[in-house]
Formats: C-alpha cells, sequence, structure tokens
C-alpha cells in the first residue's frame, strides 16, 4: 500500500512501484502514474492506488453433469489490471488519506466479478458431459474453455481487465460418486497389483529354485572335484609306495649284491683257509703218519724190553689223563717172563 505522512495542512505520498497512482482534485484526475511520490493538501485531495501487478484469484464452482452429478471445479484466474484509470472507473480503489489502505475491498470485488464471468463457461462445459467424461481428463479442457471465454468476453475489456492465465486444478464430484468412480481404477489397481505379488512370488520360487539347483550342482562339482581329488591322492600314494618299493628293491638288491660278493669273499676266504688247513693237516698227518711209521718199526726191530720200556715211557707221559687202571700179576708176569727169556737168550749169545 501507499505510504502517506501527514504534516498540518500539507501531506506526502510515496507509492509502490506496482501501484498505480490516481491523483483527483476538484473532481479531475491531475496527477497519476506507477511508484510516485509527491506533496499535495489532503483538504482537496482524491487518491486512488489501482495494482498494476499480476493478481491471482482461485474460486470453486459447482455444476451438475449431463447425469445431475454435482461437479466441483477449482478455478484460478491470473489477470492484471490494463487501464488503471478504467479499473477505478468501475471499482473503487480509493484510498484513506490518512493510512494509506483501501477505503472498501476492491480485490475482492474483482475476484466476485472473475468467478461470475467464468461460471459460465464452466457450466457449459460441464452440463454437456456425463461425470465420469467431466472427471476424466477435464482439467486441460474446462481451462481452455474458461481463457477462450473470458479473453473474448467484452465486459471484462470495458473494465480494463487483462487475462494473464487460466488454470483448472482440480474436477472433482462429491465424495461418495468420487469414490464409486475410484473402484474400477482401484480394482484394477489391485489386480495389477495381485499380479505383480503373484509374478514377484513366481520369480521368488524360480530364482531359489535356480538357487538350490546351483547348490546342488555345486556340490555335485565339488563331489566330482572330491573323487578325483581321493582319485589323484590313491594314485600320488600308490606312485610312492611304488617309488618307495623299488627303492627299496633297488636298496635290497645292492645289499644282496654286496652280501652275495662278502659271501663270496668269505667263501673263497674259507676255502682258501681250508684249503690251506687241509693241506697242512695232511702233511702234519703225513709227518705223523711217517713217524708214528718209523716208531712201528722200531718197536717191531726193538727188542721186546726195549719196546716195553719205551711203552711205559709213554704211558708215564700220560699217566696224569688216566682215570682208571687195571693192573693184574698175569700181565706183568708174562712180560717179565719175556724179558728174561730174551735176556738170557742175549747172555748165551753172548757167551
Amino acid at each position: 500500500m501507499a505510504t502517506i505522512t501527514n504534516y498540518p495542512l500539507i501531506s506526502h505520498l510515496r507509492a509502490e512501484p506496482s501501484q498505480h497512482i490516481l491523483h483527483f482534485t476538484g473532481g479531475r484526475l491531475v496527477k497519476q502514474g506507477p511508484g510516485i511520490a509527491y506533496w499535495y493538501s489532503p483538504l482537496s485531495a482524491a487518491v486512488a492506488q489501482v495494482p498494476v501487478e499480476d493478481i491471482e484469484v482461485t474460486m470453486v464452482l459447482n455444476e451438475y453433469s449431463a447425469d445431475f452429478q454435482e461437479v466441483s471445479v477449482q478455478v484460478t484466474v491470473r489477470y492484471r489490471c490494463a487501464d488503471p484509470v478504467m479499473v477505478a472507473n468501475r471499482v473503487n480503489f480509493g484510498v484513506n488519506l490518512k493510512t494509506g489502505v483501501w477505503l472498501e475491498a476492491p480485490i475482492e470485488r474483482l475476484a466476485t466479478f472473475w468467478s461470475q464471468r467464468a461460471q459460465q463457461p464452466v457450466r457449459a462445459r460441464i452440463n454437456k458431459v456425463p461425470v465420469e467424461e467431466a472427471v476424466r481428463g477435464a482439467a486441460d479442457a474446462v481451462a481452455a474453455a474458461i481463457d477462450a471465454a473470458l479473453r473474448a468476453d467484452t465486459e471484462i475489456t470495458a473494465m480494463g481487465l487483462q487475462v494473464v492465465g487460466v488454470q483448472v486444478t482440480r474436477v472433482a464430484p462429491n465424495a461418495e460418486v468420487e469414490r464409486a468412480l475410484q473402484v474400477p481404477t482401484r480394482e484394477a489397481i489391485q489386480q495389477k497389483s495381485d499380479e505383480a505379488t503373484f509374478a514377484r512370488r513366481a520369480l521368488a520360487v524360480e530364482k531359489e529354485r535356480a538357487i538350490k539347483e546351483n547348490e546342488l550342482n555345486n556340490q555335485i562339482e565339488l563331489a566330482r572335484k572330491e573323487q578325483l581329488l581321493i582319485t589323484q591322492n590313491g594314485t600320488n600314494e600308490l606312485t610312492r609306495v611304488r617309488q618307495a618299493a623299488e627303492a627299496e628293491d633297488t636298496r635290497l638288491g645292492a645289499e644282496l649284491a654286496r652280501n652275495t660278493l662278502s659271501a663270496k669273499s668269505y667263501a673263497e676266504t674259507v676255502v682258501t683257509r681250508g684249503d690251506g688247513d687241509t693241506a697242512a693237516r695232511r702233511a702234519w698227518e703225513e709227518m705223523q703218519n711217517a713217524a708214528e711209521a718209523r716208531r712201528v718199526e722200531l718197536y717191531k726191530n726193538a727188542p721186546t724190553a726195549v719196546g716195553i720200556a719205551m711203552s711205559i715211557q709213554q704211558l708215564a707221559g700220560k699217566v696224569q689223563t688216566i682215570q682208571h687202571l687195571n693192573v693184574t700179576p698175569d700181565m706183568f708176569g708174562s712180560l717179565f717172563q719175556d724179558m728174561l727169556k730174551e735176556r738170557g737168550g742175549s747172555s748165551s749169545q753172548a757167551t
């Protein structure tokens, strides 16, 4: 609103750029313009303040469709005061020269005017169609009809007003009819939702089946690989056993060859030693036999007394080893008789 400063016998007015000031003195328009500031005498002045900015007015228009159903249309009209002088002549935009506020409510009066002017095109549109058609996609059509009707309205031009734009926010029946109209759509949406739920469940089941199948395939593959591993471990173990057996065979063969060689060498040594011992024993026995033969020859050719003496001498050398000896008188009697005979014979021969 305009800012008015009062002094004794004079006042000062300052308006905003969006406010068009009309200053009248003596019933004549003496000063006008948007955003002006000036001094004036309040005793002879009359001031009107007309907004030149875009103004929006929202209204709800109720009409009946062709099937006698009430339909509410929410309309927003954006307009401007194209000719402030003409608007001020039709609507009172006068301001209080002390406070700077409007003396009446011009914006509300214009809102009623726009509601009246928009009622006719809305009625012409809604009354011709059933409620379902009026509601379904009707907002743009109703907005276009209102915009065309208002722009062609000469009364609006005569008032100095200009339509900037029309917007229909909502076209709706009463609550019961709206719920009834929503039922098919709601049911269709619910059906689609159920189908989506079923499809999702089916997909989940399919994915679960695929997951289980994949798990089974993984288990089968793991079992196959485990079998291959067991087979490979068995093969490796068999290879190790074979290698160990071959190594043991090689070791045993080498040890057997070494033992054979050692035994052969030992046998040869034993044979050689045996041959030597046999040759030595044979030589010794030959010597013993020769000595025995000479002794026997001596016994044979020696006199009986000599033989007996030699026997006694030999017996005396082994007396310690004799455990039991039986000596009879007969043995010594015959022995001494033989000795005496030999001695007597020897004496006779000597004589």
